[in-house]
């Protein structure tokens, strides 16, 4: 296994040989895999690609903050459980957040 140290090494290395543009929330972007990343993302880019696996049961929402993430999580969880909560009389989004059921 690769120290931390060599690891680092290889990241910049590879970090050096991305094609750059200045940024503008951050010093400069970089073009991995055809999409525009600031440096601080990129590890988590890789590493999110070497070891997540998904499942067949995985859902994946993802929303800008303060962009209605709430209101995207209890669509999403609606939509889910729309065959087990058919009655609008009892269902947990009328006394529950969104957020405490969809982690």
């Amino acid at each position: 296994m690769a120290s931390k140290e060599g690891l680092q090494a290889y990241e910049e290395e590879k970090l050096l040989s991305l094609p750059k543009e200045r940024g503008w929330g951050s010093r400069h972007l970089y073009l991995l895999q055809h999409f525009w990343c600031p440096s601080t993302h990129i590890e988590g880019v890789i590493n999110f690609q070497n070891h997540f696996q998904a499942k067949d049961s995985d859902v994946i929402v993802a929303s800008f903050p303060k962009s209605g993430t709430t209101w995207l999580k209890a669509l999403t969880f609606a939509i889910i459980n729309r065959q087990r909560f058919s009655s609008s009389h009892n269902h947990p989004l009328l006394t529950s957040n969104s957020h405490e059921l969809f982690p």
